[in-house]
């Protein structure tokens, strides 16, 4: 593990070339790595939410309707799921400190946590937005399975790899490490941030079709 943890448990899985041990095939190490710090996520977010069900009631009477219900759970989200990528990452690097492992840095190392950062909270936002539809208990599977089949199709046809959601917070697939095949990071964090925007306003939308409890 020569690049530290913070690399490869953040900064995604490579494109694996000829002399690569993956090539050809799943490179599944990698891809547990990944998907760990997803399952953290994703747990987090579980809790999160609920514990606000648990509450709902009282906090509807308070803020008086729906709609404001709706934009303070899906707004207090966003400092709990990032409190967690925090101390997810935290924890990488303390190992890279320990561990006495360089990785990148500087402006790269940044790149990649914002990479994986926003695409943890996007992957926040749409729980929040199908726990609300009923589809709480399946969830986290939906959304695991999304990260995983998206990534295998790009693995297999790298020209559509860029267009791949389950690609997009990795940095490893960017067009800073892999100039042809890679997605543009400006235009990857723009299209998630559209994705949060849509989540919310789709929220509020199915709360007011909806009767009783969310």
């Amino acid at each position: 593990m020569e690049k530290g943890f913070l690399y490869d448990y953040l900064g995604g899985i490579e494109y694996p070339d000829a002399g690569s041990i993956y090539f050809g095939r799943i490179p599944l190490i990698p891809m547990g790595r990944w998907l760990m710090g997803v399952a953290v996520i994703l747990f987090i977010t579980g809790i999160y939410l609920s514990r606000r069900r648990q509450i709902f009631v009282f906090e509807m009477v308070r803020l008086g309707g729906k709609k404001s219900w709706w934009n303070m759970e899906f707004r207090d989200l966003f400092p709990a799921a990032a409190a967690g990528c925090l101390c997810y990452a935290c924890c990488m690097k303390g190992l890279d400190f320990f561990g006495k492992y360089t990785g990148i840095q500087g402006k790269e190392e940044i790149l990649m946590m914002l990479l994986w950062l926003v695409h943890m909270l996007t992957l926040a936002s749409i729980f929040c937005l199908l726990d609300l539809a009923g589809f709480r208990h399946v969830t986290p599977a939906v959304l695991f399975m999304t990260e995983v089949s998206t990534y295998t199709v790009g693995f297999y046809w790298w020209d559509i790899s860029k267009y791949m959601f389950g690609n997009w917070g990795m940095y490893l697939q960017s067009d800073r490490v892999e100039e042809v095949y890679g997605f543009s990071p400006a235009a990857v964090i723009l299209l998630e941030g559209l994705m949060i925007a849509a989540a919310w306003k789709m929220g509020a939308l199915l709360l007011e079709r909806k009767d009783g409890f969310p």
